[in-house]
């Protein structure tokens, strides 16, 4: 009896080291699907998602020189005006666009899976991944709004200082173009989702 008693340590030792193994596949087995259900609405949403914060951004000079066009430049030469600043508009738009694309897929990783992991169990998981019909795909489009959110912040976080330069650039080239001294410094990347507009931008009335 002695002798059983004294082997008890060791196989309570061994018993606890598989659980824990057991637990940590299991964590990371969670962790896989989470991320590759990430991966998934990155796929899947990633490109609205780069237009829509591109949006954002641009709507900001956008307001901004049409109000000073109209305030400072003669009926005469706004078409001109208006024309060149639609240019670098454009450019704006293009370089914008460029740095938020290339943060989407990484911020997706970054703010959907601790949402997931946290929210939505493993078999939650692979029902959603498997694209059924079932009350666990309810549960994950309830998180869309906040899952989103999250998302979209990583992705402002992460372009900050590019959208803000490209800002700088695109106030000093419409300052030459309609001949007035540009704004005080602004950001169009402030760290809040505003509503993008619904046409496409442009500083041309319509």
């Amino acid at each position: 009896m002695k002798a059983a008693f004294s082997k008890l340590p060791l196989a309570l030792l061994f018993v606890a080291a598989c659980a824990a193994s057991t637990g940590a596949n299991a964590q990371d087995a969670k962790k896989a699907l989470a991320t590759k259900l990430a991966q998934m609405q990155a796929k899947t949403d990633g490109a609205a998602m780069a237009n829509q914060l591109t949006a954002d951004a641009v709507q900001l000079p956008l307001s901004t020189w049409s109000q000073r066009l109209d305030e400072s430049v003669p009926p005469a030469r706004q078409k001109d005006v208006r024309d060149k600043l639609d240019v670098e508009l454009k450019k704006f738009a293009d370089n914008t666009h460029k740095a938020i694309d290339a943060q989407v897929s990484k911020a997706a990783e970054a703010a959907l899976v601790p949402v997931f992991m946290d929210k939505l169990s493993e078999d939650e998981m692979k029902t959603i991944i498997a694209y059924m019909e079932s009350p666990a795909a309810v549960k994950f489009q309830s998180l869309s709004a906040d899952a989103g959110n999250a998302w979209a912040q990583k992705v402002i976080d992460a372009t900050r200082p590019t959208v803000e330069a490209n800002v700088k650039s695109f106030d000093a080239a419409a300052s030459k173009i309609v001949g007035v001294p540009a704004a005080s410094p602004g950001s169009a990347a402030n760290g809040k989702s505003q509503a993008a507009p619904a046409a496409p931008a442009s500083a041309s009335k319509k």
